[in-house]
């Protein structure tokens, strides 16, 4: 390892042990800990709920095709980072950090949760505009307290939003050409 990445690694792990060792009410760490939870993508189906009556059918059809597109882009490009770098998590890597949330795989890059989330949201704001500040705001915010609570560095959230974002805009050009039907 290079003394560049040696230096971002022990930032890194100082990041997280400083970030890990916050407490909060209780009463607001439980609020945080089900915010996190709203990460592992069912709150889409809810939001696909409400766009469902909010658009037009074909509307509804172009921005929830896109946006599965988008997770169909994002998922194998998840696993092949996952198994590429076999990254452990902060809670394994770090003494004195523990998950508090539990993750849902077993390697730390990129963050999928914010790799999806971010995709997803993205996505619904290329269609959607009004939605831009929500769409980074949240899958940003799930990703920080990722990090806050033990099951991921900041490389990850930031490797993870590079990659939704890019999930995202491919899908914004692809869906278009793949379904020219729901465009004419």
């Amino acid at each position: 390892m290079s003394g560049y990445l040696k230096r971002i690694v022990s930032w890194e792990h100082a990041l997280v042990s400083r970030l890990h060792a916050i407490e909060f009410h209780p009463f607001l760490n439980r609020l945080l800990m089900l915010f996190v939870r709203v990460g592992d993508g069912w709150v889409w189906v809810i939001v696909a709920g409400i766009l469902y009556w909010a658009l037009s059918w074909a509307r509804f059809k172009s921005v929830v095709g896109q946006a599965v597109l988008a997770v169909a882009i994002s998922l194998p490009i998840y696993w092949g980072f996952k198994y590429l770098f076999r990254r452990s998590r902060p809670y394994i890597a770090i003494d004195g950090v523990s998950a508090r949330v539990p993750p849902l795989d077993r390697y730390s890059f990129p963050s999928g949760h914010t790799m999806n989330n971010l995709a997803v949201a993205m996505t619904l704001a290329l269609n959607l505009p009004h939605l831009w500040p929500l769409a980074l705001a949240i899958p940003l915010t799930l990703g920080f307290l990722r990090i806050l609570y033990g099951v991921h560095f900041l490389t990850d959230i930031v490797g993870g939003a590079l990659l939704g974002a890019m999930s995202s805009l491919s899908a914004h050009w692809l869906f278009p050409h793949m379904f020219p039907h729901l465009f004419s």
